[in-house]
Formats: C-alpha cells, sequence, structure tokens
C-alpha cells in the first residue's frame, strides 16, 4: 500500500512539472507572437494563474511526503528524541488542519462555482473555475492524508529527527 501511495504522489509531482513545462511553453509563444507578430496569445493571464495554482498544489503533498520543506531545527536539535517526535508529530497535526480547514472554507465556493457557471477571464479566453476548485479540494485531501499520517508516525516515536526514514 505504501508503495502505490508513494507512486500516486510522485505521479502528481510529476504531473506538476509536466505542466510547468506545458505553461513555460505557453509564455514563451506569447512572448514571440508579441514581439515577432504583434499578436499575443489572449488567455496567458488566465492560463499561468490556473497553473500555478495547480503547479503548486500536484507537487505539495509529495513534497511533503519526502520530508522536503523548509524547516529550522534550531530548537528541535536540542530536545531528547522522544520530545522532538512529539514536536515533529504536533507539526503534521498544524499541517492536516490547515489543509482540512483549506478543503472546509473551499468546499461552499466550489459548489456555487459549479452551479453558477463562474469562469476566469474575459470574453476571448474563459477558463471554467470549478475544475480548478474541484481539483484543488482534492489535492488538499490529500496532502492533509500525507500530514495525517507522518503525526501518527510521529505519535508512535517515529520522527525523532529530520533525516529519520519512516519503516518500510
Amino acid at each position: 500500500m505504501k508503495q502505490l501511495a508513494d507512486r500516486a504522489l510522485l505521479g502528481l509531482h510529476l504531473a506538476g512539472a509536466v505542466l510547468l513545462v506545458g505553461i513555460t511553453a505557453v509564455i514563451c509563444y506569447d512572448v514571440a507572437g508579441r514581439l515577432l507578430f504583434n499578436r499575443p496569445f489572449a488567455g496567458t493571464a488566465e492560463l499561468a494563474a490556473v497553473c500555478l495554482v495547480l503547479l503548486t498544489y500536484l507537487q505539495t503533498p509529495y513534497v511533503i511526503r519526502e520530508r522536503k520543506l523548509l524547516r529550522v531545527t534550531f530548537f528541535l536539535d536540542r530536545m531528547p528524541p522522544a520530545l522532538r517526535s512529539q514536536m515533529n508529530a504536533f507539526a503534521y497535526f498544524l499541517g492536516g488542519a490547515l489543509f482540512i480547514a483549506l478543503v472546509i472554507a473551499s468546499w461552499e465556493p466550489a459548489l456555487y462555482g459549479l452551479a453558477s457557471g463562474e469562469f476566469y477571464g474575459n470574453d476571448a479566453f474563459r477558463i471554467p473555475a470549478w475544475p480548478l476548485r474541484f481539483g484543488t479540494l482534492v489535492l488538499w485531501v490529500i496532502a492533509a492524508l500525507v500530514c495525517l499520517g507522518y503525526m501518527a508516525e510521529g505519535v508512535r516515536g517515529r520522527l525523532r529527527s529530520v533525516e529519520d526514514q519512516l519503516p518500510e
């Protein structure tokens, strides 16, 4: 099960990388069209805004799973290992709570966006809002589950330092 979850998270991470390449190509096309032909791509700003949000949350669960988030361990390094594990568990609890709070707060706007046909952009280029809203909800749930899984490991005493690897 762990290997399947790791592969799924890596797949999300890679999807974010592909999205980054795609939006980079769109931006380059827009700049070249603007400079060479005086005809920019009409939806570049809207696509870039949507893609940056998706890119961030596509890669977040994998980064959390790999424990590659920026951390300041000045205080943790001076704590006994058991307390360090509990503090790590508390930090992951806060992360999970944040993502769950984002899901709760964004559920109603997502439903409204679906029901009302809300979109980003203007008449020249429209992007429906509901796929982005529901996509981020799903990605936030995944990130919360990763955080809560690490919280459980910390409560069991398995997160004694930043470098600790979880048991396979």
